[in-house]
């Protein structure tokens, strides 16, 4: 039980009809329950083995959280918390962050922390420890790593804990430019040892050699170069090429497995 109650009887068990929940719901026959009073609200009530507040038909069973809960209209049966994992979508990620709760039951004797609907955490609750932290997505990724780690430390602070659950490049994406694109298909292709299936391919690598043309081998496939021996020739006199994106690479990787 939890220390929010002083005084704790029971537990009993349930005869059929003896109780119902705030939304109807009966007790089951034979469930337990117990009477507490509560150390806040002087409240006394029945309660059942997850600690929901019962109310019993019975007037004889009559306890004043009746009358609380006559006093309270806003008054809601406890809700339950659980396991959620975030979906993030295109439409999350253009907005650049997004909103994460996480929760500990209190009646878990290990206390572990698991994340739940950020909703749900703004909801009163007695059954549980809550924190929710704003989650960002997009940026630099050092930067996107310390804004993760300070949001972190700070919820830290109300659930220890989460500073060794959480990776702060969690749902991080590194985006690519343009340019950077263009630059991972050259070197792609400058790192190729196979055969080059397109002529311009070929002809990437020979402007790249500061050849022109490209020439057939017998195998049928295509090289740069006006002839053989002129690829050869540039690949021996150049230890490295550089590639109009200002990327440095050996010659040694554009030699084809077959010895081209």
């Amino acid at each position: 039980m939890l220390d929010i109650y002083e005084r704790v009887d029971g537990p009993y068990r349930a005869r059929k009809n003896e109780f119902i929940y705030k939304d109807g719901y009966p007790l089951r026959a034979g469930r337990m329950f117990w009477l507490v009073n509560t150390k806040e609200d002087k409240i006394q009530m029945f309660i059942d083995y997850q600690d929901t507040p019962l109310i019993p038909i019975n007037p004889k069973n009559r306890t004043n959280f009746r009358d609380y809960k006559m006093a309270k209209p806003d008054f809601q049966r406890e809700i339950y918390l659980k396991p959620f994992k975030p979906v993030v979508n295109d439409k999350i990620r253009r907005s650049g962050s997004f909103r994460r709760g996480f929760a500990i039951y209190l009646l878990d004797e290990h206390k572990s922390i698991f994340e739940t609907h950020p909703e749900f955490i703004t909801i009163p609750t007695t059954l549980y420890e809550t924190v929710g932290l704003e989650w960002t997505l997009v940026g630099e990724k050092d930067v996107v790593r310390a804004t993760n780690l300070r949001a972190t430390a700070k919820a830290n602070l109300e659930m220890n804990g989460l500073l060794d659950l959480l990776n702060p490049l969690e749902y991080f994406k590194e985006s690519t430019t343009k340019e950077q694109l263009l630059t991972q298909r050259l070197e792609k292709l400058l790192h190729n040892p196979h055969t080059y299936g397109h002529g311009s391919d070929a002809s990437n690598i020979s402007n790249a050699l500061g050849l022109s043309g490209t020439h057939t081998m017998p195998d049928g496939s295509i090289m740069p170069g006006s002839t053989h021996q002129e690829y050869l020739d540039a690949l021996r006199q150049n230890e490295e090429v550089t590639t109009s994106s200002g990327t440095t690479i050996s010659t040694q990787n554009l030699r084809r497995n077959s010895g081209y």
